[in-house]
């Protein structure tokens, strides 16, 4: 997969206020954008209708550009541009916003739809329609979902700001980055973890034309291997490098996404997902916004191998979440100054966890030479210290999320599966308990 060196923020933003980090002594390009609305109908924003039927407004003043107001309400359907809610500064003209769109779970100032991130629940199961628990016709048979395993491309911010003490301690941010992927290594959580590293920017320095290329970021500083062998890799890399420079998180971001679906196009039946860890803004080199952020973490997710983005921002007052709902990701994960080098581990451990990346193995067809039937696929959900089932609806695609309020699964690849995900507000759900797949039994449809 190629993805562009540069970005335009979508007209369709997601429903999560955002600001990308604290470092390189930047400004938040994007903090006048609160309650831009999100594409999809989604459930519950602050500027759309529940169904994304109805569009809010953004009572807001020029910030420069063209002024002029524009007075409307928004319309159905699958995509959003502007609207939200709050009187906040925006980079258009003064007036109401107008909103043709559904907007997503709170404001936001990046991305494209968002998708619920609450834990929702299941159908129940007995009365799950077609191939549920009540329809005697149905004889399917359940196998205990496997977690597919993952591959890690960690993309991680080198910028002037990373050599900054932490606060209340003694180490810089580097320093106890370095402590955390230690400590990460010999956790002993390793399983069938992979993991390969790079870093951002090239030249610790300001040069253009070579830290605004993507395609060096495309090819990793230690490529993706197991974690148990490549630990020391990881770190000598991470000793090589010293802080220095500004924040070129768009070609970065680019460039780790275009190394992660190749590899992951020659490693099926794996996740692969990039990791994007940074204190700052981008500061250099298009986008420099986290919308435009959230924007390619979008198309990583929403196009074949459809790899997801995490996001670990190294400062807890700054809200990420947009650009990993973008990325296919519920929320980000926020490392806590007051115990900066463990909570980093444990953020690690937790992306680590194949558990979190709620994508699960297709089972094999229960009659020998015979393909499986795609359609008569249906996925359970048994919380934990409970034996009382949920079925988790069929949708058609990751867009479908935002249409449907008990959740929802899909296949990676339509016309030829691979994997099963699940939408986000269904893995936050799956975080205790247990998950089945049922052949031979069609499964309920998600719609709101």
């Amino acid at each position: 997969m190629r993805f562009p060196r540069s970005f335009f923020p979508l007209a369709a933003l997601l429903g999560a206020g955002i600001a990308l980090g604290a470092g390189c002594s930047s400004t938040d390009p994007d903090t006048s954008l609160a309650g831009a609305g999100g594409s999809g109908a989604v459930g519950n924003g602050s500027g759309g209708s529940a169904k994304g039927g109805s569009g809010g407004s953004a009572n807001g003043t020029a910030k420069g550009g063209s002024s002029g107001s524009a007075n409307g309400t928004g319309t159905g359907g699958s995509t959003g541009t502007t609207g939200g809610t709050g009187n906040t500064t925006n980079s258009g003209g003064t007036g109401n916003g107008v909103a043709t769109g559904g907007t997503g779970n709170a404001t936001s100032s990046g991305g494209t739809g968002a998708y619920p991130t609450t834990a929702c629940e299941g159908l129940p199961f007995e009365s799950a329609g077609e191939g549920g628990g009540s329809d005697t016709s149905c004889v399917g048979i359940s196998n205990e979902a496997e977690s597919v395993p993952i591959d890690l491309f960690i993309m991680m911010d080198r910028s002037s700001s990373m050599d900054e003490l932490v606060p209340g301690g003694q180490m810089t941010r580097w320093m106890a980055l370095h402590k955390a992927v230690e400590t990460f290594i010999a956790s002993g959580v390793n399983g069938d973890i992979r993991a390969g590293i790079g870093f951002f920017g090239v030249t610790g320095g300001n040069d253009p034309a070579l830290d605004c290329d993507q395609e060096r970021y495309a090819k990793p500083r230690v490529e993706i291997a197991p974690l148990d062998t490549v630990g020391p890799d990881l770190l000598a890399a991470m000793d090589d490098v010293a802080p220095g420079g500004l924040t070129p998180a768009g070609p970065a971001l680019s460039g780790a996404l275009e190394h992660a679906a190749a590899w992951a196009k020659e490693n099926p039946g794996r996740v692969t997902a990039v990791v994007l860890v940074s204190d700052g803004y981008p500061t250099q080199c298009d986008p420099l916004t986290p919308s435009g952020l959230a924007t390619i973490a979008e198309q990583a997710h929403q196009n074949a191998p459809f790899v997801r983005t995490y996001v670990i921002g190294l400062d807890a007052k700054y809200n990420l979440d947009a650009v990993a709902l973008a990325g296919g990701t519920h929320a980000a994960f926020i490392v806590k100054d007051n115990d900066f080098a463990s909570s980093f581990a444990g953020v690690l451990e937790n992306v680590a966890n194949t558990k979190l990346a709620c994508e699960y193995a297709i089972p094999p067809s229960p009659e020998a030479n015979k393909k499986l039937d795609y359609t008569k696929v249906q996925v359970t959900y048994t919380p934990a210290n409970s034996d009382v089932d949920e079925e988790i609806p069929s949708v058609p695609n990751v867009s479908g999320c935002g249409q449907s309020e008990n959740g929802g699964w899909y296949y990676d690849n339509a016309s030829n599966p691979t994997s099963i995900l699940v939408c986000p507000c269904t893995c936050a759900r799956f975080e205790a308990g247990r998950v089945d797949v049922r052949v031979g039994c069609k499964p309920r449809v998600g719609v709101r």
